[in-house]
């Protein structure tokens, strides 16, 4: 509406293109309407713009991170299984050589048991108390091993 009464009231036709005057003031509105577009975009749409980039940014580096946690969960099972069966074969191997230590003890026993009888048939002179206290002291060392 203004500028219908612009050219109304200075007699201009919008068409002459050899209006220097008009095309000098269209020109200025232009630079005008663009300047203003280009400080509305410095001073809104880039700092968005960088804030959305940062926010992308950070989505990625997290998703990269999530990616490693669940892969590390994944392997969990694995690890857990391979632990397991490191624990059996472990415990297998004490039992066993909880086996072997009650066989060796009970060997040095019925070893000892037939010296000591084997001393009495012979007659080694010691009396019969120094000879029992001696056997229970020989048993209960083999015992603690």
């Amino acid at each position: 509406m203004q500028m219908i009464e612009y050219f109304h009231s200075t007699k201009k036709d919008p068409i002459d293109i050899n209006d220097h005057m008009l095309r000098n003031q269209l020109g200025q509105g232009i630079n005008r309407i663009l300047a203003f577009i280009k400080q509305e975009e410095k001073d809104l749409l880039m700092p968005t713009y960088n804030l959305l980039e940062e926010v992308f940014r950070n989505v990625n580096q997290h998703q990269h991170e999530f990616s490693e946690q669940l892969q590390s969960i994944n392997e969990l099972p694995i690890a857990i299984k391979d632990m397991h069966r490191t624990l059996n074969k472990l415990n297998q191997e004490i039992d066993s050589m909880k086996s072997n230590k009650a066989i060796l003890i009970s060997n040095i026993v019925h070893l000892f048991d037939r010296f000591l009888k084997e001393r009495d048939a012979i007659g080694w002179s010691l009396n019969s108390v120094k000879k029992d206290e001696l056997y229970k002291k020989l048993l209960s060392d083999i015992q603690k091993l």
